[in-house]
């Protein structure tokens, strides 16, 4: 470093990794959901309203086999190769919710997990976003800013999209917004 200057150092990163999987049959998916979606699928889960079907575990049920290849190569090409992780991580768990109309997620993480992601199987316009809450101590001083960026945003907010894809670590606090619309929200998610 010269006189005169500075470098800054990130730490304690935290990446949201995004890709949009044009593979993936969901239309097949969604087939599968319309047979499975009148069970029992009394879970206990952040869901405010609509379903949340049973935790799957391996084996996954043949439908995801497409979609869990493409989670595999995303989370090789991101996340693994970021954190520098020995080994292969897998998919330890996974689970549709369905959020119809006024339906919610409350804020939640996914401990014990490392990585959290969820796939959109159909998303349309003011569906329900995905909302990261950023729990750094700095967004409880009282400070203005001219802008909101990476270093002081409160919250980081995500519009669903079909065929969308989001890593993320899974200690982050995150939730989705009501969907607002009279169409289904149809998401994947799973654990690392």
């Amino acid at each position: 470093m010269t006189k005169n200057t500075f470098e800054t150092q990130d730490v304690f990163t935290t990446p949201i990794y995004a890709k949009t999987f044009k593979n993936v049959d969901n239309k097949k998916i969604i087939k599968y959901l319309n047979k499975i979606k009148h069970e029992n699928h009394n879970v206990g889960t952040s869901a405010e309203g609509g379903i949340h079907t049973q935790y799957f575990f391996y084996p996954f049920p043949t439908v995801t086999e497409t979609l869990n290849e493409e989670i595999h190569k995303f989370i090789k090409e991101g996340p693994i190769k970021d954190f520098e992780v020995k080994g292969t991580p897998t998919i330890h768990n996974s689970w549709f919710i369905i959020n119809n109309k006024g339906d919610y997620n409350k804020p939640h993480n996914h401990p014990p997990y490392w990585i959290s992601g969820i796939y959109y199987v159909k998303a349309e316009k003011d569906c329900g976003d995905l909302i990261f809450n950023n729990n750094a101590e700095m967004n409880n001083y009282a400070t203005s800013y001219h802008n909101y960026n990476k270093y002081n945003s409160k919250e980081y907010r995500v519009i669903p999209e079909t065929g969308m894809c989001i890593l993320f670590p899974s200690w982050i606090n995150h939730f989705v917004t009501p969907n607002k619309t009279n169409k289904d929200r149809i998401a994947y998610s799973f654990n690392i």
